[in-house]
This record gives C-alpha cells, sequence and structure tokens, in this order.
C-alpha cells in the first residue's frame, strides 16, 4: 500500500511538474511575442516619422519611381503597383522569417520602387534616404560587449491609386506618376522573437505595418510670376511700375502678372489697379500668355481649386505666416532686417541655379522667414529656395532670387528701387488683424521698376512649395487580414 501510495503521489507531482514546465514555456512565448510585437510597432512607427521628415524637398515621382528614375512599364507589373498589398516593402511571409541582421540576402530582386531618395539627376541614380535592406534599432548587448540589433523598419512610398482625385490629375491611373499631391507611406516594423517552425513555415519575428496618407501642399504653386491679392492695389513707392527696363515675364503658357480679389462684394477691383498703373509704354513689358500686357483676374480659377482656395481665407493665411511657417524654417529672423553686403554673410538665403536639376547635390535650398521688414540695401543678396517675409519687402540694392517669395502680412512689396532677378515667382497680400483680433483683407501695395525680371520657372516654384512640409491626412495600423 505504502509503495501503491507512493507510485501515485509520484506520479501526480509528476503531472503538475509537466504542467508547470509547460505553462512556463507556455508563458514565456506569450512574453517574448508581446515584447517582440511591441518592438516592431515602435519600429514602424519610427520608420513613419522618418519618412515624414524625409519629405521635405523631394518630388513625388522621384519616390515613386525609386533611386533609378525607371519602373517595369508592363501591364501586369502596373496592374500589381494597384494592388493594397504592393504598399508593402516586401511580402509578410518574407518579414515573419527575415534575418533582421542580414536582410539583404532575402531582399534579393526586389525592385527599387518606391524607395525614398534624393532623386535621379544627370544620369546618376539617386541615394537611398531609407536603404531597401531598412534601418536598424541597436540596443547595448546586456550579455557581453557591443550592440545589438532589436529591431529594423522598413519603408515604401506608394500612389493613391483609384481614388477620384488621382484619377482626374491621372486618368491613366499609373502607379508610378503622381496626380494629385498625394501619396500612402507604409513603414514595416521587424523584430526577432522565438523561432517556429511548425507547420513548414517558419516565424523568426514579429511584424507590425503602420500606414500613413501624405498630401503636398499645392496652395501657393503659383501659375504666374506676379501674384497680388487683396482687397484693392496701390503703388508701395511713387508709382507702380516705373521706367521701361523691367520685365515680367510669365513664358507661353502662363500670364504675367495675376490678381486675385479678396473682396468680391465690393467696388474695388485689383486688377483694375494692377492694369491701371502701367502706362502704354509699358505694356510689352508684362509678357506671356494673352499678349501684352499679360494680366489675369484669377478669383474664380483660385476658388474653384481645393488648394489654392486656401488663397481666399484670411485665417488660413495669417496662420500659416505667422504660425506654421516658422515651425519648419530653417532660419527665422526678427525685422526689420537690412541686408547689406557688409553683413550678407550672417544670413543664409540659400541657393538654387534654376539651370540645373532641382536635386542637383549643389543646389541647397533653405526656407527662411523674416517676421517685420526685410530691405534689400546692397548688391550681391541672393538665394534659393523659399522666403517668406510678414512686413515689407523693399530696397535700394540689387536681389537674386530663385524660388518662390511669399509677402504675407502687410501685403506691400516695394521693389521699385531694387533690381530684381527672380526665377520662380513672388505673391504679395495684405492680411493683418482687425480691431477684434480676426485676420482680416486689406489694400496690398506693390511697385516694380529698375532693371528687373521676374522670370516664370514652374521648377523653381515647386521646389520651393516642396519645402512646405506634407500634410498628414491620415494614419493607421495594417493587419494581416485588412488588405483585400
Amino acid at each position: 500500500m505504502a509503495v501503491m501510495i507512493a507510485l501515485m503521489a509520484l506520479s501526480l507531482f509528476s503531472l503538475i511538474g509537466l504542467y508547470m514546465a509547460f505553462n512556463a514555456t507556455t508563458e514565456l512565448r506569450i512574453s517574448d511575442n508581446y515584447e517582440s510585437q511591441a518592438q516592431a510597432l515602435a519600429a514602424a512607427k519610427a520608420g513613419l516619422s522618418h519618412a515624414r521628415q524625409l519629405l521635405v524637398g523631394r518630388q513625388y515621382n522621384d519616390l515613386l519611381q525609386g533611386p533609378d528614375g525607371t519602373y517595369t512599364n508592363t501591364s501586369a507589373y502596373l496592374t500589381q503597383g494597384r494592388t493594397f498589398s504592393f504598399r508593402n516593402p516586401f511580402g509578410l511571409d518574407v518579414a515573419r522569417s527575415l534575418d533582421i541582421l542580414n536582410p539583404s540576402a532575402s531582399l534579393g530582386g526586389i525592385a527599387d520602387d518606391g524607395i525614398i531618395n534624393t532623386g535621379k539627376v544627370a544620369g546618376v541614380n539617386g541615394t537611398p534616404l531609407i536603404p531597401q535592406a531598412g534601418i536598424a534599432f541597436t540596443a547595448t548587448n546586456p550579455y557581453g560587449s557591443g550592440t545589438i540589433t532589436t529591431a529594423r523598419y522598413f519603408v515604401k512610398v506608394t500612389d493613391n491609386n483609384t481614388e477620384v482625385s488621382e484619377l482626374a490629375g491621372d486618368p491613366l491611373d499609373n502607379p508610378f506618376v503622381d496626380g494629385d499631391g498625394i501619396i500612402i507611406i507604409r513603414s514595416m516594423g521587424i523584430a526577432q522573437t522565438i523561432r517556429e517552425t511548425g507547420g513548414g513555415a517558419v516565424r523568426a519575428n514579429s511584424v507590425a505595418v503602420v500606414e500613413a496618407k501624405f498630401k503636398n501642399s499645392r496652395t501657393f504653386a503659383l501659375d504666374s510670376p506676379v501674384v497680388v491679392e487683396g482687397t484693392s492695389v496701390a503703388p508701395a513707392g511713387s508709382n507702380m511700375y516705373s521706367g521701361n527696363a523691367f520685365q515680367v515675364d510669365g513664358q507661353s503658357s502662363n500670364v504675367g502678372i495675376s490678381t486675385i480679389d479678396a473682396n468680391l462684394l465690393d467696388i474695388q477691383s485689383p486688377y483694375a489697379d494692377m492694369y491701371g498703373g502701367l502706362s502704354k509704354s509699358q505694356t510689352n513689358n508684362v509678357k506671356g500668355l494673352g499678349g501684352s500686357p499679360s494680366m489675369a483676374d484669377i478669383t474664380g480659377v483660385v476658388m474653384a481649386d481645393t488648394d489654392k482656395s486656401k488663397l481666399v481665407d484670411s485665417n488660413y493665411l495669417y496662420d500659416f505666416a505667422t504660425n506654421v511657417v516658422p515651425t519648419f524654417a530653417d532660419h527665422v529672423y526678427t525685422g526689420p532686417l537690412k541686408i547689406t553686403s557688409s553683413n550678407a554673410a550672417d544670413y543664409d538665403l540659400g541657393y538654387y541655379d534654376y539651370t540645373k536639376p532641382y536635386n542637383d547635390p549643389t543646389q541647397r535650398l533653405v526656407a527662411t522667414i523674416v517676421k517685420g521688414d526685410l530691405e534689400v540695401g546692397s548688391s550681391g543678396v541672393s538665394g534659393g529656395g523659399l522666403l517668406v517675409v510678414t512686413g515689407k519687402l523693399s530696397g535700394n540694392g540689387s536681389l537674386t532670387y530663385q524660388g518662390l517669395i511669399l509677402v504675407i502680412g502687410t501685403g506691400s512689396t516695394d521693389l521699385a528701387g531694387v533690381n530684381v532677378s527672380i526665377h520662380g515667382g513672388i505673391y504679395t497680400v495684405n492680411v493683418t488683424l482687425n480691431a477684434l483680433g480676426q485676420p482680416v483683407f486689406g489694400q496690398s501695395k506693390f511697385s516694380l521698376g529698375g532693371n528687373s525680371d521676374i522670370i516664370f520657372d514652374s521648377s523653381a516654384i515647386n521646389m520651393g512649395v516642396s519645402l512646405i512640409p506634407s500634410r498628414q491626412i491620415g494614419v493607421r495600423e495594417i493587419r494581416s487580414s485588412m488588405d483585400p
């Protein structure tokens, strides 16, 4: 009886021990899976944040087509490019079994389309900014010297195919051509977990995927080299146009000077003001679409455009210049500011050569805001990128600028005494606070003279616009069952 009782007790304790060992193993796997999934999700979110920063100054088509600037133009590949699964950097089955210490070995042969890069220029492939092999997260090795890789993220850019806005701009729905300024970025985070090989499938990693939709700002993508908005327009100097040596050229497909009427309910007309400021001898100085002078009221066109209709929103313009631009500008200067030959080196307005591609390595694009008045006091002042002035822009020297100049605030641009050379565009609008602290439109002021040339250049304008950060319009975590 004693032996039997001992055997029964031993068997019971063995079962209890076996259960406890099995339960401990299960709890260990659950704990490890939870930790690795949290690491993978953190890596995916980090990849998305990294990509968001890299969008500044990039053209979406360069990202969609990858560093080599090309894509396989076959029906089968284009169809694949429109699928939801194409948004992933690679398949989920590959992600679950990938060696995150050496991912390149498993990613050979995958097209580079969608890799964030600097863009192909002069026949030279762009430089990947987030490589196809991803970016590793490392930590100090708790069991020895050096570091260990804990996770890795991979990022891919795709188009928002089949959406109405995309089809309107890209009727062929080409997944490698952006039609509406909207792209989708997926970031895939991968972290190691306990390796499983059950059922013939290898699972060595936890995988998390985060997707966000971004829209670039086209509000200030000007269609004229000179755009003036306000309830009316008056000369900023003694005359609106001085002499016959200035030139405003919208090229063959664009108007030279455009106006936007900020108040359609009154009898004042910015277009009539700008047109009436020209003498008969000056009409040929404003060139472009429609003959000489090449001028147009674009209020209706602006109001019909989803992005550009923000130009008739005083709240948007005031907030943009006052609150938004300082958050992303490379340089924030407080006016009144006078730049002369003696202090020009102290103020960085960037550098851009309009004869070269926007992404040429020699270009140095800079977003600058002057909070107040900016006076150009000598020759040799130059810059390239995006320049925002909230006060008065004036001077008596020379200014060479390639890109986009926005005079938003007091809305006074006095270039009568400045020899200006602008390739791109300049926009002027009066929007200030009223007695109640509300942004309202008012009378803008504009003068042009000297040996000034303002030449429309869509590439330079787009380059300036690209320095305005893209707006995130949606984000979600992607589960394996969510994609059709």
